[in-house]
């Protein structure tokens, strides 16, 4: 039994060794983000994220699939422990090129600021001829002016939080009517019912059709 038990003990060591446990399901690394998703999902961490409704992946990132519901809340259970050069996000929500996938895309990528959400998510105005760094540009201007929180991104929309509500908020809400027209007219209807929603909600969602 003893010499059973010592070469028991080798082989655990050679496996350490040679990386081959993680061959018999060893769970990643703490604090990695294959380990932070895996802990909020029940689904298989996947070594890429998606753009283009599901119909293009890309790789260097992670991503779960996680009910639409609760993918806000998951995504706020782990944000603070992102690791450095990594952002989170909800990415894809409607996944056109697998439809047996339901559920939200949370991601972790490489990315530096909450900018880098977007391009990651490739989001675009093609029908209003701005591009994600135009995109980019607008939303830089709102974090300046009053601070916002952009938390979900993929092709046609962004979902964001304001940090205090804009100064003058009928101004700004003319402005976001402008720079996405969607949100009202196959939205809330009128600037008024727009201006009082980010000023009970905080809450602005871009979409362009």
């Amino acid at each position: 039994m003893k010499k059973f038990s010592a070469i028991g003990r080798m082989f655990a060591l050679l496996l350490a060794a040679s990386g081959l446990n993680a061959c018999v399901g060893a769970p990643p690394p703490a604090g990695t983000p294959q380990a932070l998703l895996a802990t909020v999902a029940k689904s298989d961490v996947r070594d890429y994220w998606t753009n283009d409704f599901g119909r293009a992946k890309r790789t260097g990132g992670y991503s779960v699939i996680v009910p639409v519901e609760s993918a806000q809340k998951l995504l706020e259970s782990i944000r603070g422990q992102v690791p450095p050069g990594y952002v989170a996000f909800v990415g894809t929500t409607h996944n056109l090129d697998d439809p047996t996938i339901k559920g939200a895309e949370l991601v972790m990528a490489p990315g530096q600021d909450q900018f880098d959400i977007v391009r990651l998510a490739a989001t675009d105005a093609v029908n209003y001829g701005m591009t994600t760094d135009q995109i980019i540009e607008e939303l830089r201007r709102w974090d300046a002016q009053f601070g916002i929180d952009i938390w979900q991104a993929e092709t046609d929309t962004i979902q964001l939080k304001v940090t205090s509500i804009p100064a003058d908020l009928p101004a700004f809400s003319q402005r976001l009517y402008e720079f996405c027209p969607d949100i009202v007219d196959q939205g809330v209807g009128d600037i008024e019912a727009l201006q009082a929603g980010i000023k009970q909600e905080g809450v602005i969602v871009l979409w362009w059709d």
